[in-house]
């Protein structure tokens, strides 16, 4: 412990050394951008109203839009200050460096075993197999900063006896295309309902032979995995029949294919990436998704040709795969907390038109007028316009210097206030939505506050930890107005999301996908509870932080037989925070003593608990200079 604190303070005081000397604009703000391809994609000829109209007339607005450049230093107009002392990049230093004996290599081939459980998935207690970087905006985020005694956190779920309760492995006879029709229609009812990469019709036509199959083992590919995707997402138990549909899709899928391009094996990579991700495979979903990129822009998905003489089908069908594709990558880079690799530049493909899918057949000739409801393209459209808004300020979250509260307040006030204004009506959290499309509605809202909390989540930990440290040495904290309203905000998206979440999931039918997405953003959400309760339990809202905590757990507890890693997340909380649930709170004063570190230390320990040891995974350590210098030199008197 103490070779840690005097190496990490080392490496503090070198670190302000470089600060003294470095050009002053080497850490000056930068501002937040609106995305060209957005304001491209509205101009649509076929509808007298825009459903998504980005364009403002907010002064504010216009001076973000125009006004970006890299050598911006602040919002113009906005009087955001520049870094300062109360802001996150003050006085910090990068632990990014990974430990001599730590690597990123990885190997996610290991075969799925039915007793170890159905996998997550969401880079939060995944398998000791999976590695690999994973950023300061990730699941894994709370870092463990040196050893401590928390193997009774780090081993959640270990022990975890799973029933073997799994369905019986697919017969062979299932392993040809006319057994799979089953798992095709799940697909369409549930996961193509907020993922429209294939079009419906085109796709069973074919697969009754209505119209000619393709003559292409790429389409066998796409096949496979729809059918794997159906099992998987449909089931309203634990499942593991995907499995071997998927070693199918696997088998029909050969190097020689990434010689050839070709829209139905980027559907098919898309489909791929995505599924092995949920299947707890996070690095082979990226790779996939990699290939499914360069052959994207291989076979220019990106571009659209003015003289281009193409059906208004085969225009809509190419938007829409492209879109698909973008949406899935944002959001499992998001997730892993790497960088963003697609380019703004050179993009021009509009966003898909919000119709019905009889309003563009084959026989359409002309594009029809947008529809004013909610329709099956409605969330695809949504959720690239939110990463389109959002992504130059994810950019800032994963580099140095790490944005200031006046910098995320502004962003939240412009930008994503924006996005959400200019949701069409029909298209707004609270208004009702066919019971088909409830989900992905519920789902691109969930998306939302979860970004709050994710821009917001270090000022809250900046605010636990400091007051913490300052209280042991008898000083006062006097967080700013901006740091005051970042740490206000993170709580009421956590709030809003956990009551969000407990509504849907009492209100509607469950599936293995609703469950995935529901869980995932529900502990995300319950963190910013647990966290404040551990270091505050005798705060004036403690009885809150412990109702949204009961209310995550009873939730867990009814998701666990769709996916028993809602049992692990259950026993993870428990542990962090068991103590202070009762209406008197046990143990709340000896417990007020621990340290900001160890707060990290468990934090981590459920976030990421297959890191065995400080050097088990190689990860992104920004979040370890989040509580400044002087929180960090204190550590001793307060241990």
């Amino acid at each position: 412990m103490e070779k840690e604190l005097d190496k990490a303070k080392s490496l503090l005081a070198r670190r302000n050394e470089l600060s003294e000397a470095a050009p002053s604009g080497a850490t000056e703000a930068r501002n937040v951008m609106s995305n060209p391809i957005i304001e491209h994609s509205r101009n649509s000829q076929t509808s007298s109203a825009p459903l998504f109209p980005l364009q403002s007339s907010d002064p504010r607005v216009q001076a973000v839009d125009a006004s970006f450049s890299p050598a911006t230093t602040q919002p113009p107009g906005l009087n955001c200050p520049p870094s300062s002392a109360n802001s996150l990049d003050a006085e910090t230093f990068s632990l990014e460096t990974q430990h001599q004996g730590a690597n990123f290599d990885w190997d996610e081939r290991d075969k799925f075993r039915p007793e170890d459980g159905m996998p997550d998935g969401m880079v939060g207690l995944g398998g000791h197999h999976s590695r690999g970087y994973m950023g300061v905006a990730s699941g894994a985020a709370f870092l463990r900063l040196a050893d401590a005694d928390t193997q009774d956190i780090t081993q959640v779920g270990d022990d975890l006896q799973v029933s073997d309760d799994s369905e019986p492995a697919i017969s062979a006879s299932l392993t040809s295309i006319a057994h799979l029709e089953p798992y095709v229609d799940a697909y369409f009812q549930t996961y193509h309902v907020s993922y429209p990469i294939v079009h419906e019709s085109t796709f069973r036509a074919q697969f009754m032979e209505i119209i000619p199959r393709p003559q292409s083992q790429a389409w066998e590919v796409l096949v496979y995995i729809i059918a794997t995707i159906g099992a998987f997402a449909s089931s309203e138990t634990k499942t593991f029949a995907d499995q071997a549909l998927f070693d199918a899709a696997k088998a029909r899928l050969s190097v020689d294919m990434l010689e050839t391009g070709n829209l139905m094996l980027v559907q098919a990579l898309v489909l791929i990436s995505n599924y092995v991700q949920k299947r707890d495979k996070p690095n082979s979903g990226y790779n996939y998704m990699g290939l499914a990129k360069r052959m994207a822009m291989g076979i220019g998905l990106h571009k659209e040709f003015p003289s281009w003489r193409s059906k208004p089908l085969m225009l809509e069908i190419r938007r829409r795969v492209w879109w698909c594709l973008y949406n899935f990558d944002v959001g499992a880079i998001i997730t892993f907390s790497r960088p963003l690799d697609l380019p703004k530049e050179g993009i021009e493909v509009k966003l898909p038109l919000n119709v019905m899918d009889a309003d563009i057949t084959p026989s359409t000739t002309s594009l029809p007028m947008e529809t004013q409801a909610t329709t099956l393209y409605t969330h695809l459209r949504s959720q690239a316009m939110f990463h389109l808004a959002t992504s130059e300020i994810y950019s800032r979250m994963i580099a140095e210097p790490y944005p200031t509260a006046e910098e995320m307040v502004t962003f939240d006030d412009v930008v994503l206030a924006r996005f959400r204004k200019d949701l069409p009506v029909f298209y707004h959290e609270d208004s009702q939505q066919l019971t088909k499309y409830k989900f992905p509605h519920a789902v691109l809202h969930w998306r939302f506050y979860n970004f709050r909390i994710l821009i917001f989540r270090a000022f809250v930990l900046r605010s636990l930890f400091s007051a913490k440290t300052a209280n042991s040495i008898g000083e006062q904290t006097s967080p700013s107005v901006a740091e005051g309203k970042a740490v206000q905000r993170c709580f009421e998206s956590a709030e809003h999301t956990i009551k969000s979440i407990t509504s849907f999931w009492h209100s509607n039918r469950h599936n293995v996908l609703i469950c995935w997405y529901s869980l995932y953003f529900l502990f995300q959400a319950v963190m910013i509870p647990v966290a404040s309760l551990r270091n505050r339990p005798h705060s004036s809202k403690a009885s809150n932080w412990r109702e949204q905590i009961h209310l995550a757990l009873n939730v867990m507890e009814q998701m666990a037989h769709l996916n028993p890693t809602a049992v692990r997340y259950q026993q993870a909380l428990n542990n962090l925070c068991g103590r202070f649930l009762g209406p008197d709170s046990i143990g709340a004063g000896s417990f007020n003593l621990e340290s900001p570190q160890t707060q990290l230390q468990l934090m981590q320990s459920v976030t990421w608990p297959m890191a065995d040891t400080f050097d088990a995974i190689p990860m992104d350590m920004s979040w370890y200079e989040y509580g400044g210098q002087d929180t960090f030199n204190n550590l001793q008197n307060i241990t």
